[in-house]
C-alpha cells in the first residue's frame, strides 16, 4: 500500500515568515492578549499537526495511506477561526472563513491534495480554537504561577515528540520563548499600546517585522554552534516578539510603559 506525498515534511517557510509578522504585529500594534493568544494557538496548532502526522495511523482509502490532517491547513484555520468568535456581524464572520477555503481549494488543484486530509486540518484547527474558547475562564482563573509552569512544560513536552525531526523543533521553539517572554513582559514591561498613535503602531509593526525577517536571514549562525539550533531559533523569535520588540520600543521612546509595574 501507497503513502500519498501530499506536502513537504516541513510546513513552507514563508508561511511560518508571514504567521509570524501578523501575529507579531497584533501583539505589537493592536492587543497584547489577543496577539500573545493567537500566535500561541496557531504554533501549538501546528505542532500537534506535525506530531498526528508523524505518529498516528493513516486514512485507508484504496491504494493510498492518506494523513489525518494537512499541516498548512490546519494552521491557517487555526489562525482565522480564532477571530470568528470576535467577529461583529455575520460579514466579519464570512471574511474569517474565506481564506481557509481558498487555500483549500489552491492546495486540492495546484498539489493534488486528498480531500480527506484538508477536512481533516479544518475540523482538528476548528476544535483546538473551540476547546480554547471553552477552557478560556478556566485558564484565567488558574493561579499565574501555574500559567508560567504549564507554558514552559507544554512546550518541552511537544518537544520530546517532536524530536526525531529536528526540523519541527522551532515550533516548540517558538511556544517556549513566548510562553517566558510575555511572562516578562506582563511583569516587568507592560508596553502599553492604547494610547499610541497610528504611525507610533507602524513604526512598532515595522521594527518587529524587521528583526523576524533579520532572524530568518541570519539563521545558519544557529547552526555553527549550538547543538538544536531550530530550537534555539524558535525560542529567539519567541522572545523577540513578546519580550525583546516591547523592550525597545520603550528604549527608542516609540511606546510608554503603563503606569505601574508588579514586582516578581
Amino acid at each position: 500500500m501507497e503513502t500519498a506525498n501530499i506536502f513537504i515534511p516541513v510546513p513552507s517557510e514563508w508561511l511560518l515568515i508571514v504567521f509570524m509578522v501578523f501575529m507579531g504585529g497584533i501583539f505589537w500594534s493592536v492587543n497584547k492578549a489577543t496577539g500573545f493568544q493567537v500566535l500561541f494557538l496557531t504554533i501549538l496548532s501546528m505542532s500537534i499537526a506535525h506530531i498526528i502526522t508523524l505518529h498516528i495511523p493513516y486514512f485507508h482509502a484504496g491504494d493510498e495511506l492518506l494523513p489525518f490532517t494537512h499541516p498548512n491547513i490546519q494552521a491557517v484555520t487555526t489562525f482565522f477561526a480564532f477571530f470568528i468568535p470576535l467577529a461583529r456581524n455575520k460579514t466579519d464572520v464570512v471574511l474569517c472563513m474565506v481564506p481557509p477555503a481558498l487555500f483549500s481549494i489552491l492546495l486540492i488543484i495546484l498539489t493534488g491534495t486528498p480531500a480527506l486530509s484538508i477536512a481533516g486540518g479544518v475540523l482538528i484547527g476548528g476544535f483546538i480554537v473551540y476547546t480554547f474558547y471553552r477552557s478560556l475562564d478556566w485558564i484565567g482563573g488558574m493561579p499565574e504561577l501555574y500559567l508560567i509552569i504549564f507554558s514552559i512544560l507544554l512546550p518541552l513536552f511537544l518537544a520530546a515528540i517532536l524530536y526525531p525531526v529536528n526540523e519541527l523543533l522551532i515550533y516548540p521553539g517558538i511556544l517556549l520563548g513566548t510562553g517566558i517572554g510575555v511572562t516578562l513582559e506582563s511583569i516587568k514591561i507592560k508596553m502599553d499600546i492604547s494610547r499610541n498613535s497610528p504611525r507610533k503602531r507602524f513604526i512598532a509593526f515595522f521594527i518587529g517585522s524587521a528583526g523576524i525577517l533579520l532572524f530568518y536571514g541570519t539563521d545558519l549562525l544557529f547552526n555553527a554552534w549550538v547543538p538544536l539550533p531550530e530550537m534555539t531559533l524558535g525560542i529567539a523569535l519567541g522572545l523577540w516578539i513578546t519580550i525583546l520588540v516591547p523592550v525597545l520600543l520603550l528604549l527608542l521612546k516609540v511606546y510608554k510603559p503603563q503606569t505601574e509595574a508588579r514586582e516578581l
